[in-house]
């Protein structure tokens, strides 16, 4: 549990160093269209979860998750991510680091906000089987469809359809996503998410020179609050798609984010499962700026 705490103290720490917006804006597992050129952020994430069955053959019960995400622009239509995953079970008081993830973007248009701004997205997951962190949820529980389970490392390759667009100060953005087992044939699992958001005062909005000082531009800045709503979960997989909805794992989830310093986001949610294999859990998020 220490490392999970040290380094959401460090995050939290860091928070005193424009506000933070990439491609995850204010949602936990939809991406939009968002990049920027240069920007560099750093984001901690933990998650406290409640699984709809605990397993005492897992030793699971209620449990910490956390992912550390470094994401850079490389340009304004391509950016670069990666995340590295840990849990820790505070029902029987052990834990471990699962691995990383390693992930591209790349908007197809230049312009910034043109009809749905088609983003293809690809991800290298290196990690655990018991990783337990819910970056996207995909597939069904009751397994149907799936080749045998090997007791190694998963070896994914995700890739993404992402659509996205800004109404103003309204974003709405949807994920269709495939998981694919490189070590299992390529057996795929399905999910999808799909986010709303909502900003407030200042979130992308900028005073005339001639109107207000520097000072009264970042404090401007300091008041952006959105609000957002985010539902996502699986489709079963390319041998089993669909099925019963008890069998598959759906989340809604709503959001509040603001930004407390210049440099910095933090976001507060939760997500509700509304299946009966669908866990509850508490998310929290902080990223700034380098």
């Amino acid at each position: 549990m220490r490392p999970i705490i040290l380094a959401a103290c460090v995050g939290l720490s860091l928070a005193v160093c424009r506000p933070a917006q990439a491609g995850n804006d204010i949602y936990f597992v939809t991406y939009n269209h968002h990049i920027e050129k240069g920007e560099t952020e750093l984001m901690v994430m933990t998650d406290y979860t409640e699984p709809a069955e605990r397993s005492e053959a897992d030793k699971l019960g209620g449990y910490l998750s956390n992912m550390v995400e470094l994401e850079y622009g490389i340009t304004d239509q391509l950016a670069t991510e990666l995340m590295l995953e840990s849990f820790y079970d505070t029902t029987h008081g052990h834990g471990k680091f699962t691995g990383f993830r390693w992930e591209n973007r790349y908007r197809l248009n230049r312009q910034e906000n043109w009809g749905l701004n088609p983003v293809l997205y690809m991800e290298y997951e290196d990690l655990d089987p018991k990783t337990r962190f819910k970056m996207e949820v995909s597939g069904r529980e009751d397994k149907k469809g799936e080749p045998p389970e090997e007791d190694q490392r998963e070896r994914i390759m995700e890739t993404r359809l992402v659509l996205s667009r800004d109404f103003g100060p309204l974003n709405l953005a949807f994920n269709w996503v495939n998981e694919t087992d490189i070590r299992r044939g390529g057996f795929t699992d399905f999910g999808y998410s799909i986010g709303l958001r909502y900003a407030f005062e200042g979130h992308e909005a900028h005073h005339h020179p001639a109107e207000a000082s520097a000072e009264q531009e970042e404090d401007h800045r300091l008041k952006a609050v959105a609000v957002g709503l985010e539902l996502f979960g699986g489709l079963g997989n390319n041998r089993a798609f669909g099925g019963s909805f008890n069998q598959q794992p759906h989340y809604l989830s709503p959001i509040l984010m603001f930004h407390p310093s210049k440099h910095t986001m933090v976001h507060i949610g939760a997500a509700f499962g509304l299946s009966g294999v669908s866990d509850d859990l508490v998310r929290t998020g902080v990223s700034f700026e380098l």
